[in-house]
């Protein structure tokens, strides 16, 4: 993806194009060309070309227009062509930022809600003094800011932060919210350094800042077809067009392929509107992963089968959990900005540079979203929710009774965790019911601050449980796409056709049972796929969980990770209580699976502090009031 960086400054200062270039500098070495910049009185704006589809050849950079107004965009507009119309363009001829610079005028901020496609924004309006900083619905760009001696800094990338200078300090609430398996949300390890969040859009004026919804996950208008055929026919079609915008003419494009339905059903898709053109077509080069220390997921087996399909090898990368260190990243490439690395990190990335990337592939498709989209996850409770609270008893009933027949479950026990999911829908939303035992005192006080307000309850009680499960489901997502990761020795774009918005606005409001059936999981997706995707993928049963590997790591390698909390810098700064936490290993060691994954959390957020010790400095316990000068 291209990177777009800013400045804005206090009226009456100006701001210079050295000091955009200077913004630019920490990921030069990511782009694919020179750098452009521009500044007029107190707004400056940069931009690091990444072109990978066939329409970015039209960007340039910052744009103006006759009003003054400056835009910088990263990313696609899938709906140029129906925006050009209205507006009064030519598509072929106008870029992407010419076209969105236009319908801000028309429109103002309601312009965003307008946006189909996968895109992050900064605009300067002039007229009223105002920065507007803005990401699609499913942020499949990155965008950060902060506020810094009366600047306000924006960027793409979070190495423009961390490489400005300055002392940087960690973010108390982030580390909360990490350590206890919750949703982050907008903010950032890095204390004053926030996030604009997937489908929102800022307004910045002065010393106010303004946050709106462009999009909202739980607001998918009901879908009502005639028949199973109908969905089916309706699904494809927007599966379809979402996996041809993202895999059109442009830059070399490498498609995940692992042995499961999402990312099979890209890749057959994308060969069937190749050969829908021309049968002799080049198809989509893949990469797949596998596990052999994981006997029960079986990759190998199902990705082959899907590579004869097709008549198309791709190549195959091992990736066993079992291989992590639990030694912290040491390298001269830089350090990672998140946490989630190992010593191991930089060996895999080297790994995959050397067998896939360096053949100049620019995006990678990934099939993220489609588990959590099309109903993957046996989960009757939003549907029979849904029931409880519209007071449709019959049904409540009916349906209760083909799930409990399939699970094996009386009808009663089905009823009452019904009612207990009821409950916890509208009363805990995105959080859990308790930290866990081992966060510092100073983070137990945010975690008790972030409880639900009665406001907040009672705005939900205007959502239905499945709008509640849809919302829920759409931010846990979000919090999980590989780009919001950065690697150190290339900059992949990823794009997500799932995530497509026409098409999840579609699947939000189809009725529950289209999605999943008792006894039949994503029953719209196998039914449409039929004849495109391999029956044995179809019929595959839900992929294992992998939790065979992490508990046999956290055995195996002991004595690091007892040595890598001997000395553990998380709970010198206050976030870890080491003996609770300690307590918990043992029990995770010994097999309870209650809270092996917070247990990795932990040890995952202690590796990445140690590799940035001395880059990194401790809360100073009074808020997060914003990046130190």
């Amino acid at each position: 993806m291209s990177a777009i960086v800013g400045v804005l400054k206090e009226s009456g200062a100006s701001a210079t194009e050295a000091e955009v270039q200077q913004l630019l500098q920490p990921t030069a070495q990511y782009a694919h060309g020179q750098g452009v910049v521009y500044a007029r009185n107190r707004v400056g704006m940069g931009f690091q070309p990444y072109p990978t589809d066939a329409r970015s050849s039209l960007e340039t950079g910052p744009i103006t227009d006759s009003y003054r107004n400056m835009l910088c965009l990263d990313g696609r507009i899938d709906n140029h062509e129906e925006l050009s119309r209205m507006l009064g363009f030519e598509s072929a001829e106008a870029s992407d930022s010419k076209i969105v610079l236009a319908a801000f005028r028309r429109w103002g901020g309601e312009c965003f809600s307008r946006l189909c496609g996968d895109w992050a924004l900064s605009l300067w309006s002039e007229r009223e003094q105002t920065l507007y900083l803005a990401r699609d619905h499913a942020g499949t760009r990155t965008l950060y800011f902060c506020r810094r001696n009366g600047m306000i800094l924006w960027s793409t990338h979070l190495d423009t932060f961390l490489n400005n200078g300055g002392e940087i300090k960690l973010s108390e609430p982030y580390m909360t919210r990490y350590l206890a398996g919750n949703l982050i949300g907008d903010w950032t390890p890095y204390e004053g350094l926030r996030s604009v969040r997937p489908a929102h859009y800022h307004a910045l004026v002065d010393d106010a800042e303004y946050v709106y919804a462009h999009w909202n996950p739980a607001a998918s208008r009901t879908v009502h077809l005639k028949d199973d055929a109908d969905y089916e026919q309706q699904f494809l079609s927007l599966f379809l067009q979402s996996v041809e915008r993202r895999t059109g003419p442009g830059a070399p494009i490498l498609a995940e392929l692992s042995g499961g339905m999402d990312s099979t059903s890209i890749v057959c898709a994308s060969d069937a509107l190749r050969r829908r053109e021309n049968s002799s077509a080049e198809l989509l080069d893949t990469v797949s992963y596998y596990d052999d220390s994981e006997s029960s997921l079986d990759e190998r087996r199902y990705f082959t089968i899907t590579e004869e399909k097709r008549g198309k090898a791709g190549t195959h990368l091992e990736m066993a959990f079992s291989d992590r260190t639990f030694s912290p990243h040491v390298g001269t490439e830089g350090i990672y900005s998140l946490p989630g690395s190992d010593s191991l990190s930089i060996i895999r990335e080297r790994s995959f540079h050397e067998c896939v990337w360096k053949r100049g592939y620019r995006s990678i498709v990934s099939g993220i979203g489609g588990d959590e989209l099309l109903g993957g996850v046996p989960d009757p409770y939003p549907e029979l929710a849904g029931y409880l609270t519209s007071g449709n008893l019959h049904e409540l009933l009916a349906r209760g009774v083909a799930w409990s027949l399939v699970d094996r479950a009386p009808l009663l026990w089905t009823l009452a965790r019904t009612v207990q999911y009821t409950a916890a829908s509208y009363i805990r939303f995105g959080y859990r019911s308790s930290s866990p035992r081992w966060l510092g005192r100073t983070l137990r006080e945010f975690a008790n601050a972030e409880a639900i307000t009665f406001e907040e309850f009672l705005a939900r009680r205007k959502s239905t449980p499945r709008q509640l499960d849809n919302e829920r489901t759409w931010w846990a997502v979000m919090e999980t796409l590989p780009h919001l990761f950065p690697r150190l020795l290339s900059r992949p774009e990823y794009r997500y056709p799932y995530l497509d918005k026409d098409l999840v606005d579609f699947l939000h409001g189809v009725p529950a049972d289209q999605l999943r059936r008792p006894g039949r999981r994503r029953s719209l997706m196998r039914r449409a796929m039929a004849g495109i995707v391999p029956e044995e993928i179809l019929e595959r049963r839900r992929k294992a969980f992998q939790l065979g590997g992490p508990m046999r790591a956290l055995r195996e390698h002991e004595q690091a990770i007892d040595a890598l909390f001997a000395n553990s810098i998380g709970a010198d700064f206050g976030f870890i209580d080491v003996d609770q936490f300690m307590t918990a290993l043992s029990r995770a060691r010994a097999g309870d699976a209650a809270e092996w994954q917070l247990v990795l959390r932990a040890i995952a957020l202690e590796l990445w502090l140690q590799s940035t010790s001395g880059v990194l400095k401790r809360p100073d316990h009074t808020g997060d009031k914003g990046l130190a000068a």
